[in-house]
């Protein structure tokens, strides 16, 4: 898999980390599958009711389930939730044991979500993501969270609206 995230996006999950910095920020990831490709277009911050620490998050989730229905709506189906996004300022762009316990929550009910992380300073934000999938043993369930490949790219002015012509689109992007 490789995971496409919009430059306008990277951008707007700095502005959101710095706000708050040294606390932590987040929100949702909106965008489109395409095969086992992802395609981060946009995404929502974390809510009014929010709640924010040094080492965690607590994203406002009934304003974010809304959120997700109106841009699917707003887009007639195109725009998909595909997993959730926080910042861990002045620290790592790796997953907590809080962080693995989200992303296992959100696989329960989406098929392998994306957690992205962004980590870093007020002047310089390095993301880095992971796909979760529930595996089953014989006895309990469990995540495995995938480190994925992530490329930043400059989207078009006109997205199209449908996801067919995505593929060709990105890699006229990386040509």
């Amino acid at each position: 898999m490789t995971v496409w995230l919009s430059s306008r996006v990277m951008q707007s999950m700095a502005l959101y980390a710095r706000e708050l910095s040294p606390l932590e920020n987040g929100g949702i990831l909106l965008g489109w599958r395409s095969g086992e490709d992802r395609i981060i277009v946009d995404l929502r911050g974390p809510g009014r009711l929010a709640l924010h620490g040094q080492h965690c998050f607590v994203p406002d989730h009934k304003w974010q389930v809304a959120e997700i229905k109106s841009a699917f709506e707003a887009s007639e189906g195109d725009l998909d939730y595909l997993g959730d996004w926080h910042s861990h300022p002045d620290g790592v762009a790796e997953m907590s044991d809080l962080d693995s316990a989200t992303l296992l929550r959100i696989a329960r009910s989406v098929t392998t979500p994306l957690m992205l992380i962004v980590a870093g300073s007020q002047t310089d934000w390095i993301p880095r993501c992971w796909r979760g999938e529930i595996v089953r043993p014989l006895f309990r369930r469990r995540l495995m969270a995938t480190p994925e490949e992530l490329k930043i790219f400059d989207p078009s002015t006109v997205w199209p609206r449908r996801t067919a012509v995505l593929p060709s689109l990105l890699r006229d992007f990386t040509s």
